[in-house]
């Protein structure tokens, strides 16, 4: 209703994105159908550059369209490594720009915290991966080779289909071991933040603020982390049925995950907010339409394949989304609010200082003293170790 008022509780200081509290009701409606367009544009568009390196960046595509890199090709050793990795490298590498883009845009919305806008990106990102990187590599590189077949006979889709998803299995399976093998040894080694941070260090760093600012570690990025987590989980379930040598990767990529991770987040990445488990109702709900899209990719599959008993499938999509129903209308509630365990807990038990909450909820622009970045540093340091000691 536009003539009541819109009462929530009020937001972590270190999370809220000031310039946006002042946007009006209209504008951030307006704004919001704007992102919106954009991004159903974003993600239209960039299936088209996505199917065609998914079809280029085939060693037998290549050689057609650049002849002079036949006697290249042809060397076993290159040859064996460009058939390995390199449309995935290409892919990798075409993704590795639009998580930024996609938050700029989240945050034109008019979302109010940073938790809300992570939130955000992580949703768009992750329906971009699975419509362009999935759909789009898996179709477009089964059509992309006959798409001349498919001009005389478009009834042959189908069957072209049924027999193509087999073989962009490889890409897939080398797409997941790359993630693992290259993914989590450059998370380990943190080689990329280390080269961030010279380069930061020599060129746009002039006082010890800003080194010290520099080198903290940040939070974990669940903006990216999460969909790219989501999109392995798509893959591996939708191949399952077509190749399922895929299985073992994936489960080597989330056991890998749950160690090295956990590792990362309890003793590398420093949280700059708390949002008190508001990802995981996020989470939950892209874990099922993962499973909703496997059991439509099957049902399809097996249909292309003339499989006789693939009616008996078609109830699972409509259990899966009545499932996925239930749940947000039974659990989703107790994560929209801070749980009064977490608002009790330990030291806030004493009577609150009612100055140092009230300077909090100053916009930095309105405040007359600057706080030391190393002061929050060790403040978040200190609220991780006591979250640490009450699990």
């Amino acid at each position: 209703m536009l003539d009541t008022w819109t009462l929530t509780e009020a937001a972590e200081p270190r999370q809220i994105i000031w310039e946006n509290l002042p946007i009006k009701f209209y504008a951030w409606h307006m704004r919001q159908d704007i992102v919106y367009a954009i991004v159903l544009l974003t993600i239209f568009f960039y299936m088209i550059p996505i199917g065609f390196i998914s079809g280029l960046t085939t060693l037998a595509n290549l050689m057609r369209i650049l002849p002079f890199l036949k006697p290249v090709l042809k060397i076993v050793v290159v040859r064996t490594v460009l058939e390995a990795y390199l449309p995935q490298i290409a892919l990798i590498i075409f993704l590795a720009l639009l998580p930024m883009f996609l938050m700029l845009l989240t945050k034109f919305e008019g979302i109010s915290t940073e938790s809300h806008a992570v939130r955000g990106t992580s949703g768009k990102y992750f329906y971009f991966t699975v419509l362009n990187v999935f759909i789009g590599v898996t179709v477009g590189g089964t059509l992309f080779t006959s798409f001349k077949t498919v001009q005389k006979d478009p009834k042959s889709v189908v069957s072209m289909l049924g027999k193509g998803l087999p073989a962009n299995a490889t890409f897939f399976i080398t797409f997941v071991a790359l993630k693992f093998f290259v993914g989590y040894g450059l998370e380990l080694s943190r080689l990329i933040p280390l080269v961030i941070f010279h380069l930061k260090n020599k060129y746009l760093c002039k006082t010890e603020a800003e080194i010290k600012e520099a080198w903290a570690p940040g939070d974990l990025g669940y903006a990216t982390r999460v969909p790219n987590d989501m999109l392995i989980i798509t893959i591996v379930l939708c191949y399952s049925i077509i190749a399922p040598i895929i299985i073992p990767f994936g489960v080597t990529y989330f056991g890998l995950g749950w160690l090295i991770l956990r590792n990362q987040a309890l003793k590398v990445y420093v949280p700059s907010y708390e949002s008190y488990g508001r990802m995981w109702p996020h989470m939950h709900t892209r874990i099922v339409a993962a499973l909703v899209i496997y059991q439509i990719t099957m049902l399809g599959y097996f249909g292309a394949k003339k499989f006789v008993y693939a009616a008996f499938l078609v109830p699972l999509p409509i259990l899966s989304i009545i499932f996925a129903y239930i749940c947000s209308k039974k659990f989703y509630r107790s994560f929209s609010h801070d749980a009064l365990e977490v608002l009790v807990h330990d030291e806030t038990k004493e009577t609150p200082d009612l100055a140092s909450i009230f300077r909090a909820f100053i916009p930095p622009c309105l405040k007359s003293e600057k706080f030391d970045d190393a002061d929050q540093f060790e403040d978040a340091l200190s609220h991780v170790s006591k979250s640490e000691s009450s699990v």
